[in-house]
């Protein structure tokens, strides 16, 4: 007799979290024993979706995983042109913040510093991908799937709130830690605000991909000016 599924839990969004972190340790140091300064950033990035859906699908022998909703129709495509437009609003919104804190220029988060120092095409269009596929589909696994379907148990609107913070305070790390409270001020608003509109869709939908495909278009956007080449760059700033 097949034993029964259980649910998800908090405890199983540690689990994969960790096995994020883990598995970006892991291939850092490999990427160090390689020896190349654009590799070690390559493979730790590689590590940490490896470790987090490793984790994930070890969890599955124990776990319902339809119960995440993780399906994806063609229809889901509309949203990366939702995700685009919401990420220029948004950015537009909070605008005169960002200016305010940062006259010269808003700061780069780290992932979007490295992609814009990468130094050969390759590796920037390596980079890219990740931000844009591999990156979404983790994180809405990970922040709209099992933690936010573990929360639901105490209501969804508490479920959409803590999933959103959990999501936005996560990417401090990726923050100038010299500047970090000015840093925080001006990404973490909007990234909450994105975590909110996720979850929202994914509570409304009932599944994964309507989120999957607008995270993605909301890194797009961002990605794809980072591939313009320097000069280009230098002569529109």
């Amino acid at each position: 007799m097949r034993r029964a599924a259980g649910s998800w839990s908090v405890y199983d969004f540690i689990l994969i979290w960790f096995g994020g972190l883990l598995g970006t340790g892991l291939l850092f140091a490999l990427g160090v024993m390689v020896g190349d300064d654009d590799w070690i950033t390559v493979l730790a990035l590689a590590g940490q979706y490896v470790g987090s859906l490793g984790v994930f699908w070890i969890l599955t022998r124990s776990k319902d995983a339809s119960e995440i909703g993780l399906t994806v129709t063609p229809g889901d495509f509309f949203y990366v042109g939702l995700g685009l437009v919401l990420q220029i609003a948004v950015a537009l919104a909070f605008f005169p913040i960002s200016n305010l804190l940062f006259p010269e220029g808003r700061p780069q988060q780290e992932v979007a510093e490295v992609i814009a120092n990468a130094d050969t095409t390759f590796l920037r269009v390596a980079l890219v991908s990740a931000a844009v596929v591999l990156g979404p589909f983790t994180e809405e696994l990970m922040y709209r799937g099992v933690l936010l379907k573990a929360l639901q148990a105490r209501g969804k609107v508490f479920a959409l709130i803590v999933s959103s913070l959990v999501f936005a305070a996560v990417h401090l790390t990726g923050l100038d830690t010299s500047q970090l409270l000015a840093s925080a001020a001006v990404f973490l608003p909007p990234l909450f605000l994105l975590g909110v509109i996720l979850a929202w869709i994914t509570q409304r939908t009932g599944r994964l991909g309507p989120a999957i495909f607008l995270h993605s278009g909301w890194n797009l956007l961002s990605a794809f000016v980072l591939l313009l080449p320097t000069e280009i760059l230098e002569q529109v700033s």
